[in-house]
């Protein structure tokens, strides 16, 4: 069963996944400008349900791991509950490092190995998601995207977002999502026997 975390993921998703049809509008044919903004807005909302899906992940682990029969551990649990919800509010670039650090710092829970994703092992996982942070970024902040193996367009050659790329990256974040899911519940699991 997923976190409410996750249920909310696959929530905030439909968002993203409306855009990516909206971009393969047949009325948007010849408006090559509309379907790129639809994409990079696809993009933009796939790399805002990832960074909620993590907060909310982090806020859940709090609430999961409460136990206020035991006064002391509770004390401790709620200063510690404090300092993470500063961290959180300045958590704002979901990339790999970032992500991985907030989970192990605030949680105790290391993402590294559970990272993988159909034919990629955690080290591309790592590239993959810093890829899409950077091309986000780049698009929000008025620069060409990168050149990436999928951000290069078949038909044209030119560097864009294609239907094909969010589509890959649709699959990449929903895997990434349920890895971390169960990962982080074992994590609980085992260390809080919860």
């Amino acid at each position: 069963m997923p976190s409410p975390a996750a249920t909310k993921y696959f929530q905030d998703l439909q968002k993203a996944k409306i855009l990516r049809e909206l971009a393969n509008d047949k009325r948007l044919k010849s408006d090559s400008l509309r379907k790129e903004v639809c994409r990079h807005a696809s993009l933009a909302a796939y790399v805002a349900a990832w960074d909620a899906y993590v907060n909310n992940l982090v806020r859940i682990f709090f609430e999961v791991t409460s136990d206020s029969s035991v006064t002391k551990f509770q004390a401790l649990h709620q200063m510690a509950k404090k300092i993470t919800d500063q961290a959180l509010d300045k958590f704002n670039t979901p990339n790999w490092e970032n992500t991985r650090n907030l989970l192990l710092q605030y949680t105790g829970y290391d993402p590294s190995n559970d990272w993988n994703w159909p034919g990629y092992n955690s080290i591309q996982v790592k590239e993959r998601l810093n890829q899409i942070l950077k091309v986000r970024h780049s698009f929000a902040h008025g620069f060409a995207i990168p050149a990436y193996s999928w951000t290069q367009s078949t038909s044209t050659g030119n560097t864009e977002l294609t239907d094909l790329a969010l589509g890959e990256n649709d699959s990449f974040f929903e895997n990434l999502v349920i890895k971390t899911d169960n990962g982080m519940k074992q994590h609980i699991s085992t260390t809080y026997g919860v």
